[in-house]
């Protein structure tokens, strides 16, 4: 009898151990099947089961992924931790695994991970973002006074994100956990686009956009009449049935409605649109000339890329334009908002980042192109998804989206106003070198105040100052003309640092016999000092140094003549500008002959704003720095002892 059990047992235990691989192998397809229809929780059921029975890298790098698209980094990170100790785990399964790491803000074994693939990889660009992301995310997050954040209540909405502000009124995207229709990747209702007051209260849907499945992420033209949002593409010859492209995903096309009397109306697509592409994440700029929006159209540099199209009359100019590289990385580049029309802000998961997408902006620069993206600090940036930012009219404050709670949420921000950190640095005009204690005074043009500090050692000097105010900065050195500046600090109080770079210029080279011997007539040269104050013509002691130099100069070399030319910025009239240059000549002959050069040397000239040296002529907008650079006096030579003269 009990010979009987024991072969009995052996049986069905030869029978298990056969049934294992076959049930595995199973398990491996079917949640193969259910990860390429959406259906991640069965997904991780059936691949959790087959690596239980037999380790299996494929089924655990799903296991991984399915984890991941749910939002389950944890999860997720164990899979992959077990995965990238198969023999067939590829370095792309180690930076994902990395990628889960810094979601959890375990951001030193992130490092660790990222560092053996870099040995391997060094030119993998979304490593070397990742690697620098750790390095400095172990320093920022310790820094919890740059923002003030708080979760916003949405009412029976399991998900809230994308908002966009409209006068009183904040949109945003929402789903819901209910019976009925549900989208397979979320297991919650297809979003719709809401509405509720930006005071907070009771999310209402948008009336006349909302269709059967995927609605959201709108922006509103600035006369209210036009809304462009994203919406599922599908098909209504098939039912309606949602589209989806060779890799089981729907992709999403951008469409606009009209305001009608009580919803909006006639809904039609905007000409951003295919099968095979997604188009989503539409922003108007400010005044509505441009779109933003996010595509994996092809000429890109990564995943999903940020583009523009801009209006001209009442049609959208094609095709797209790019935002450069600058903007786009080689991941997911999505969620573009403006603040004016010079500040991008968008969310990225391959720039620097403490985890998932993250939230930077980048300022257009003189030339039409988009500057390098700044990170913002946490706790506005978690190491979960924090994306989809806009502000309120002050600019200090506004709505922002992140999965720092395990579902998408609203949530209000207010930036901590904080002291701007100026980072100085005083160096030799000719050969760049640093200089070592010159003095640098410091005069704030609103309240006279003054400060005084000295360059060390590598010309650098450091202070604080406000936000949105202008300073006036004179470098001093032995051997060296001075130097003014204008500090004109920037008023958005998201910007926390500014670096000011002073080049002083060796009096030497009027001594010089080289330089003495090469002037010929028509040769202008200008000293950086003589520089005048906004409408006036009294001389500022800084500049009276440099014409004591200019007297010895002329002095000892009789036979150089020169013009005194002055100039104006080009506030003020004509007229008022030419009597005003006159008689900063002037000012700046008269210095001289009182030392005395010879009256038969000197020749003040005065030049109005008839050669302004930039761009900021009548009526256009500049910064005082701008306007100084053409309040200045130049020496024009225009007789020399030189025989070919």
């Amino acid at each position: 009898m009990n010979r009987e059990l024991l072969s009995l047992s052996g049986l069905l235990l030869g029978l298990v151990v056969l049934m294992a691989p076959g049930c595995a192998r199973l398990h491996l397809e079917e949640g193969q099947a259910a990860f390429d229809e959406l259906r991640y929780q069965d997904a991780i059921h059936h691949f959790g089961s087959a690596v239980q029975r037999e380790p299996n890298p494929e089924a655990y790098r799903k296991l991984a992924e399915s984890h991941a698209l749910i939002n389950e980094p944890e999860q997720a990170a164990a899979a992959y931790a077990l995965l990238i100790n198969q023999p067939e785990a590829t370095d792309d399964d180690r930076v994902s695994y990395a990628s889960m790491l810094f979601q959890q803000a375990r951001y030193a074994e992130a490092e660790i991970i990222l560092n053996d693939v870099s040995q391997r990889n060094p030119g993998n660009e979304v490593v070397a973002a990742l690697r620098q992301s750790a390095v400095l995310a172990q320093d920022r997050t310790r820094d919890t006074t740059a923002f003030e954040v708080q979760a916003m209540e949405t009412g029976e909405l399991r998900a809230a994100f994308a908002p966009y502000r409209f006068g009183n009124t904040l949109y945003f995207t929402g789903a819901m956990e209910r019976s009925g229709a549900r989208d397979p990747y979320t297991d919650l209702s297809y979003t719709d686009l809401y509405q509720m007051p930006v005071t907070g209260g009771m999310p209402q849907l948008v009336p006349g956009i909302n269709g059967p499945y995927h609605d959201g992420m709108a922006t509103i033209s600035p006369d209210g009449s036009r809304m462009i949002f994203t919406r599922s593409t599908h098909a209504p010859e098939k039912a309606g049935k949602l589209l989806l492209d060779e890799a089981s995903v729907n992709n999403t096309t951008i469409y606009y409605a009209r305001k009608g009397v009580e919803k909006w109306e006639t809904i039609l697509e905007i000409g951003l649109s295919d099968e095979q592409n997604m188009y989503a994440h539409p922003m108007l700029s400010p005044d509505g000339t441009t779109l933003y929006f996010a595509s994996d159209r092809p000429g890109g540099r990564g995943g999903m890329d940020l583009w523009s199209i801009s209006r001209n009359g009442d049609t959208w100019v094609f095709p797209p334009v790019n935002l450069g590289p600058n903007v786009n990385s080689v991941g997911d580049d999505i969620f573009p908002n403006l603040k004016g029309n010079d500040t991008l802000f968008f969310a990225s998961d391959a720039q620097i980042t403490l985890g998932g997408l993250d939230i930077l902006y980048s300022v257009r620069q003189d030339d039409g192109s988009w500057g390098t993206p700044v990170h913002l600090d946490y706790p506005l940036n978690s190491q979960s998804d924090d994306f989809s930012i806009v502000f309120n009219e002050d600019g200090k404050s506004g709505f922002m989206s992140s999965d720092r709670f395990g579902y998408d949420r609203l949530m209000t921000f207010e930036i901590i106003d904080r002291p701007l950190l100026v980072r100085g640095i005083v160096v030799d005009s000719e050969t760049g070198e640093p200089i070592d204690r010159a003095t640098v005074d410091l005069l704030d043009a609103e309240d006279g105040g003054a400060i005084s500090l000295i360059s060390d050692s590598e010309g650098a000097f450091e202070l604080n100052l406000p936000h949105g105010r202008s300073f006036r900065a004179e470098a001093t050195m032995d051997t060296y003309f001075a130097e003014n500046v204008i500090i004109e600090t920037p008023s958005d109080p998201l910007v926390r640092e500014l670096e000011v770079r002073i080049e002083l210029t060796p009096t030497s080279e009027l001594a010089d016999d080289a330089f003495v011997s090469s002037i010929r007539a028509g040769d202008r040269f200008e000293l950086p000092e003589i520089r005048w104050d906004y409408d006036s013509y009294r001389l500022r002691e800084e500049a009276k140094p440099a014409l004591s130099l200019v007297a010895e100069f002329l002095q000892n070399r009789p036979g150089i003549e020169v013009e005194l030319r002055s100039h104006c910025d080009a506030r003020g009239s004509d007229a008022y500008n030419q009597r005003l240059s006159e008689q900063r000549a002037n000012s700046a002959a008269q210095y001289l002959l009182d030392l005395g050069v010879p009256q038969s040397q000197v020749f003040p000239v005065g030049v109005g704003e008839g050669e302004l040296r930039n761009e900021c002529s009548n009526g256009v907008p500049c910064s005082e720095a701008k306007h100084q650079e053409n309040r200045r006096t130049e020496f024009l030579v225009v007789r020399t002892p030189n025989a070919e003269n």
